[in-house]
């Protein structure tokens, strides 16, 4: 499916799927930007997805240069467009400064980066990671949640989770709302958000 920024191809290797995105864009290997999203070896098949934008990601890779190469030449860059925005995660040596406590400093480098994009080009929106911390931490998130709902089934009775912010809310949300046994709801507890579980 096409949307503004990007194109998904599958195929049975990687190598299968990018001269796929080659013969349909009539563009030279080495302009192609892309990110693998399944390998076809733990996963099947597999699938890249092909930037429509390869400009937009110039620019972030210039950008992320500048401020992350001074800090560890060798850092590495995973770009992958979504429909508004672009998910970065940046893997460097010696990250925990840079992702701070709970992910505070993160949040600001992260806040930085989009204003600096604002001013050359303001459709260009980044949601950032450093070495998968948030993604794992989304991860940690969804596997206690999923306990609780394994709780919830078993006693027939609500559950309450950990106080969550809106962004951990956010992500709960969009991950028990598939679960269509289960019903949640947030409730206000000494001004913190509390996500209550309970059976349909």
């Amino acid at each position: 499916m096409a949307h503004e920024r990007f194109i998904d191809i599958v195929g049975n290797t990687v190598e299968e799927c990018i001269e796929r995105a080659l013969n349909e864009f009539g563009l030279e290997k080495g302009k192609l930007k892309f990110a693998v999203l399944h390998d076809g070896i733990s996963e099947k098949p597999a699938k890249i997805r092909v930037c429509l934008k390869p400009e937009e990601v110039n620019l972030l890779e210039e950008i992320f240069k500048g401020i992350f190469g001074r800090i560890d030449p060798k850092f590495e860059l995973e770009i992958i467009p979504r429909d508004k925005r672009y998910s970065i995660n940046v893997t460097i040596r010696n990250a925990q400064p840079l992702i701070g406590k709970n992910g505070a400093t993160l949040e600001q480098i992260e806040y930085l980066i989009n204003l600096i994009l604002k001013r050359k080009s303001p459709d260009l929106v980044v949601k950032l990671d450093i070495n998968n911390f948030r993604k794992e931490k989304e991860e940690t998130l969804k596997n206690k949640a999923l306990a609780i709902v394994t709780r919830v089934r078993e006693l027939r009775k609500e559950m309450r989770f950990d106080p969550v912010d809106d962004e951990e809310f956010r992500i709960l949300r969009d991950f028990l709302k598939n679960i269509k046994d289960i019903r949640f709801y947030p409730v206000k507890d000494q001004g913190k958000t509390v996500l209550v579980i309970a059976p349909r």
